[in-house]
C-alpha cells in the first residue's frame, strides 16, 4: 500500500517548468491532501504578444499533478493530460495551482489542477498518471518521502 506524506512540506519545482516560463513554488497541505503552488509567469512562457502559451499552462498543472501523486505515495508520469483554457493569462501575471489525486484504479491514477489569477479561473486540467516502481531513488534525494521508496 502506497504510504502517504502525513506532514506539509515544500516540494521541489523542475527545470521544466522554469525553462518554459513559470517559476512555481509547492507545498504539499497533508491534512487536504492538495497540493498548492505559486505561480509567476516570465516574459519566455510567452505565446501571443503578451499572453502565457498555454503549453506553459499544461506544464506546470502536470508538475503539480505529478506532485499530488508522489505525495500520495506513487512515484508516476504523466499518460495523459487534457487542460481546458477558461481565459487568457498575461506575462507578468501572478498565480496559484491547486492539484490533487482523486482517484487510483490500479497503477492508472486520476488527477485534477486548477489555476487561478487573482479570484479567476484560467485553466481546469484533469491527468491520467501511471504507477511506476522507483528503481533508483538516488535522483529523488532531495525530494521529501523518498525513504518511502527505498
Amino acid at each position: 500500500m502506497p504510504e502517504r506524506l502525513l506532514n506539509d512540506c515544500a516540494l521541489p519545482g523542475t527545470h521544466h517548468t522554469r525553462a518554459g516560463g513559470v517559476e512555481a513554488c509547492y507545498v504539499w497541505h497533508a491534512q487536504a491532501r492538495t497540493v498548492h503552488g505559486q505561480l509567476t509567469f516570465r516574459p519566455d512562457a510567452e505565446g501571443l504578444p503578451g499572453y502565457v502559451h498555454g503549453g506553459a499552462l499544461s506544464a506546470v498543472a502536470d508538475e503539480a499533478m505529478g506532485l499530488a501523486c508522489w505525495c500520495e505515495g506513487f512515484c508516476a508520469p504523466g499518460a495523459q493530460v487534457n487542460t481546458t483554457f477558461l481565459h487568457p493569462v498575461r506575462v507578468g501575471d501572478r498565480g496559484v495551482i491547486q492539484a490533487t489525486l482523486g482517484e487510483v484504479q490500479g497503477r492508472k491514477l486520476l488527477c485534477q489542477a486548477e489555476i487561478l489569477v487573482g479570484d479567476v479561473l484560467v485553466a481546469r486540467t484533469t491527468g491520467v498518471f501511471v504507477s511506476i516502481p522507483l528503481d533508483d531513488p538516488a535522483p529523488f534525494a532531495e525530494w521529501p518521502g523518498v525513504t518511502r521508496f527505498r
